[in-house]
């Protein structure tokens, strides 16, 4: 019987046995880098929300300019005894709603109200969110110097819908003032709605069907607001719609 010389397989294997080592180590090492790296993402995510928060609250009055109701400046207007029941404001505010609505609208102004009552003082009757914080999400008579007030406006123009008779624009904004106190109601047009364009739509269809159909709705896909919405650049568009003070700046002579 022939004796075969033994074989050391370890010394045959051992460079594969230092391969499979060295990789177990890199392995290790990459772990080690990998739980370093998760470490400092969540450390890095971390301080990016405390900043966010910070930023916030430090510019709170930006995001919601109607946060703080009992300090604001005044608006007055040299014109003001000019305007009359059944005027139309435009307003755009600070603040972020105020930016989203322009974004997704293309337009100029981002809010819409009538003037309801000139005596004893001028009152703007308008659907809205968040301009009352102990009166959210509802149709509210505000006094036009804290409507138009320079803390919460950005910009504003007023204009008359000369396509109405007076007499006629005057029952328009009873129709328009008899719904203080109701829900706002932000749905598309074929559902039950009430937001600050329709506001004034849903009468101006009483008043001028002709006019209301000339209304340009918007398509939306947006989520939870998917559907037609009105907007209030919509209106400057309604034929004898006459601008009167543009931020405090009046068209013409009367």
């Amino acid at each position: 019987m022939r004796n075969y010389p033994k074989r050391n397989y370890f010394k045959t294997f051992r460079p594969l046995s230092a391969l499979l080592s060295f990789g177990r180590l890199a392995q290790g090492y990459v772990r080690s880098i990998n739980r370093r790296v998760r470490l400092f993402l969540i450390v890095l995510s971390l301080f990016c929300i405390t900043l966010l928060i910070a930023l916030i609250v430090v510019l709170e009055i930006d995001l919601n300019p109607f946060s703080d109701q009992e300090y604001y400046q005044p608006w007055d207007s040299t014109y003001r005894d000019q305007l009359a029941v059944g005027d139309i404001v435009f307003r755009t505010a600070y603040g972020k709603e105020s930016r989203f609505v322009q974004w997704i609208s293309g337009g100029e102004f981002s809010h819409i109200a009538l003037i309801t009552a000139t005596t004893p003082e001028i009152i703007v009757t308008h659907a809205t969110t968040n301009d009352e914080e102990a009166l959210p999400n509802q149709v509210l008579a505000t006094p036009i110097e804290k409507f138009l007030s320079p803390t919460f406006a950005k910009t504003y123009l007023i204009a008359r819908p000369e396509f109405l008779p007076d007499i006629d624009r005057l029952y328009f904004a009873e129709m328009v003032a008899a719904r203080v106190g109701e829900p706002y109601i932000l749905k598309g047009r074929e559902e039950e709605n009430l937001y600050c364009t329709t506001l004034l739509e849903i009468p101006l269809q009483q008043f001028a069907p002709h006019l209301a159909t000339q209304l340009s709705w918007q398509v939306l896909s947006l989520p939870g607001v998917a559907g037609e919405y009105l907007f209030p650049d919509a209106f400057l568009s309604l034929p004898d719609m006459r601008p009167l003070l543009i931020d405090d700046q009046w068209i013409e002579d009367l």
